[in-house]
C-alpha cells in the first residue's frame, strides 16, 4: 500500500492542483469567464492524457491511475454547476482520456521499460545466482571439513599398524632363576667333595 502511495503521489499533486485551481480562473465574473470551455476541454482534458501516459511509461499500465483524473474533477463539480449534465459526461471523458493515456504511454515507451525491466530482471537473476553458487560452495567446504574431522576421531582397525608380540621378559617370568642357580651351585660343591654321584644299575 505504501509502495502504491509513493507511485501516485506525485502524479496526484498535479491533477487535483490542475483540476480544482485552473477552473477557478474561468468562474463566473471573471475575465476568463468566456474562456471556461478551454478549460475543461482542453487544459484538464490535456493534464488528464498526459500524466497517465507518463505514469504508464515509467510504471507500467494501471487502469486504477486512470480513476484519479474522474475524482479529481468531483472536487471541481463542486462550484462548477454541481452534477449537471455537462459535469457528468466530462467525468467520463476524463476516465476514456486517462485509458487513452494509459495505453499512449505504453505504446511509445511500452518496449524501453519492458527492456529495462527485462535488464533489471537479468541482473537480480545473477545475483540470486551468485548467492546460490556462494552458499553452495560453503555448503560443500563445511561438508568437506566435517568429514576429515570425523575421519580424525575415528580409529580404523585395519589402519593401525600391526606391532608383532614382544617376547616376555624375565622380570614378568614367575621362574625363580636365584633358587634354581643356588641348587645347582650346591651341587657342583656336593661332587668337589665327594666325587660325582653314581646312580644304582
Amino acid at each position: 500500500m505504501n509502495g502504491l502511495i509513493k507511485k501516485y503521489l506525485p502524479y496526484a499533486i498535479v491533477i487535483f492542483a490542475v483540476f480544482i485551481l485552473v477552473p477557478l480562473l474561468f468562474m463566473k465574473g471573471s475575465l476568463l469567464e468566456k474562456f471556461s470551455p478551454v478549460a475543461f476541454y482542453f487544459i484538464l482534458l490535456t493534464t488528464a492524457v498526459i500524466t497517465s501516459a507518463v505514469y504508464c511509461a515509467k510504471n507500467g499500465i494501471d487502469f486504477l491511475f486512470t480513476l484519479m483524473a474522474p475524482i479529481a474533477f468531483l472536487f471541481t463539480m463542486i462550484y462548477s454547476g454541481g452534477f449537471r449534465p455537462t459535469n457528468l459526461i466530462l467525468l467520463f471523458v476524463y476516465l476514456v482520456a486517462g485509458i487513452f493515456g494509459q495505453f499512449l504511454g505504453d505504446l511509445a515507451f511500452g518496449d524501453e521499460r519492458r527492456k529495462k525491466e527485462k535488464q533489471e530482471r537479468a541482473e537480480q537473476e545473477k545475483l540470486m545466482l551468485r548467492a546460490k553458487r556462494r552458499d553452495e560452495r560453503e555448503r560443500r567446504r563445511m561438508e568437506s571439513e566435517s568429514r576429515e574431522n570425523t575421519v580424525a576421531e575415528r580409529h580404523d582397525p585395519d589402519d593401525e599398524e600391526i606391532q608383532a608380540p614382544s617376547r616376555p621378559s624375565i622380570d614378568d617370568d614367575d621362574f625363580d632363576y636365584d633358587k634354581y642357580l643356588a641348587d645347582i651351585d650346591r651341587i657342583l660343591e656336593d661332587d668337589t667333595k665327594y666325587g660325582p654321584l653314581r646312580s644304582d644299575d
